[in-house]
């Protein structure tokens, strides 16, 4: 019988053995393809874990049939792997064939699934194992192939000098002030913070590889609390004036009321001089 502590790993190398195997089919292109493809769904289970959405299913689904109608016959390889097995966690163990029927049958019943921890550690390593093999991928490309798929135009490039003032911490905060005030959009109350921090990264130019290696989508989750006192009113007086000069009232008005909230935290003898 399989030593418990090492299922995780176990799972591990199975997944990667079935994904190497499954790469041996195809060409350059479709396996970068087909790899961004398996870190989009553990994208999509990453969330499940972290919202309980059950619409990761529909997104799945979705994503697949796209490549089924586009890859057609030429997709029985990956197909055969049968990977949403390796995310269906309450039958994996038997359907992954890490026991037999007989000792899958004798274990307890909380022990036929995957518990938080082993589902944390499959997905965090099998995330690592496909981002690094994406890399190798495109680094073995040929330089004329690797810089077509990769580079990006001199009209789409933002060339523009970089400003030191605008920290990541007060485009966040900018980002949320603006979707609270101008769409109602409350990361805390109504939408989902992951959804968020994929548009943060959108507007910010910053590339997204995947949940657990987003330090905004871990920031994010605790804005405007992420800072306190001198430091959040700093930043909360950087951002305002760009929403006066556009009169988003609204907008203004939540970061006077988040500036006098963090003046709680200041000394009441520093108090005036971060008063307006």
């Amino acid at each position: 019988m399989i030593n418990r502590r090492t299922i995780a790993a176990i799972l591990i190398k199975k997944f990667v053995n079935d994904y190497e195997e499954v790469m041996k089919h195809y060409g350059t292109v479709q396996q970068i393809e087909l790899t961004a493809h398996l870190l989009k769904v553990i994208e999509y289970m990453q969330e499940f874990q972290e919202s309980t959405d059950n619409n990761w299913f529909k997104k799945w689904q979705k994503e697949e049939m796209a490549l089924t109608e586009k890859y057609k016959g030429a997709l029985k390889p990956y197909k055969a792997k049968s990977f949403h097995k390796y995310f269906q966690y309450d039958i994996v163990l038997a359907e992954k064939d890490l026991y037999t029927s007989n000792e899958y049958n004798k274990l307890p019943a909380d022990e036929q699934g995957l518990s938080a921890n082993e589902i944390q550690t499959f997905l965090h390593n099998c995330q690592k194992i496909l981002n690094n093999s994406l890399e190798r991928i495109y680094l073995e490309e040929p330089s004329e192939k690797a810089q077509a798929i990769k580079s990006v135009s001199k009209e789409e490039s933002l060339g523009e000098q970089q400003d030191k003032d605008i920290t990541r911490s007060r485009q966040m905060l900018a980002m949320y002030y603006l979707l609270k005030a101008g769409f109602n959009i409350e990361h805390r109350k109504n939408s989902n913070v992951s959804d968020v921090a994929k548009f943060i990264h959108l507007m910010t130019g910053t590339k997204f590889n995947g949940l657990s290696n987003s330090e905004i989508y871990k920031k994010y989750k605790a804005i405007p609390s992420h800072k306190e006192g001198a430091a959040l009113i700093k930043d909360l007086k950087f951002i305002r004036p760009y929403f006066e000069s556009l009169e988003i009232t609204e907008a203004v008005k939540m970061i006077n009321e988040d500036v006098e909230k963090a003046l709680l935290d200041v000394p009441h003898a520093e108090r005036k001089k971060y008063r307006e």
